[in-house]
């Protein structure tokens, strides 16, 4: 039994059909995603609240734009150098060991709580139901 160029080709243009068809359909959200999101997005929200109002985002908005204006014209003369500075930079956040830090009691109980103050701020009950609802 031998296929004809035609048939062939009216079987590889079905295939790329169907194939097509199968890549365009998106699978079901799996339940509760929707209150996920809308959670994820809401404590997104009081981070971003609160990173607004803190005190060391200036300075931090600061230190970026000057690290790029020294930075930038040093990475574009000297890329290995500054490569060679990363990794003495990398060894020395290694060697102080700043992961330690956050067990000290006041430093994450502070910040937990700032970021707790937010988020009731925010109306946490309330925004997070009307976050779902919009979501679904």
């Amino acid at each position: 039994m031998s296929l004809s160029t035609s048939d062939a080709a009216d079987r590889l243009d079905a295939s790329r059909r169907h194939l097509q068809r199968a890549l365009r359909v998106t699978a079901p959200a799996p339940a509760g995603a929707g209150a996920r999101s809308a959670s994820a997005d809401f404590a997104a929200e009081a981070l971003r609240v609160w990173w607004s109002r803190h005190p060391l985002r200036v300075g931090s908005e600061a230190a970026i734009e000057v690290a790029n204006a020294v930075l930038r014209p040093v990475a574009q003369r000297h890329p290995l150098g500054l490569v060679a500075g990363a990794v003495l930079a990398g060894g020395l956040l290694v060697w102080s060991r700043p992961w330690r830090w956050a067990d000290r009691p006041g430093l994450v109980t502070g910040l937990c709580r700032q970021l707790v103050h937010e988020v009731v701020a925010q109306g946490w009950p309330q925004g997070l139901a009307a976050r779902a609802s919009e979501k679904t």
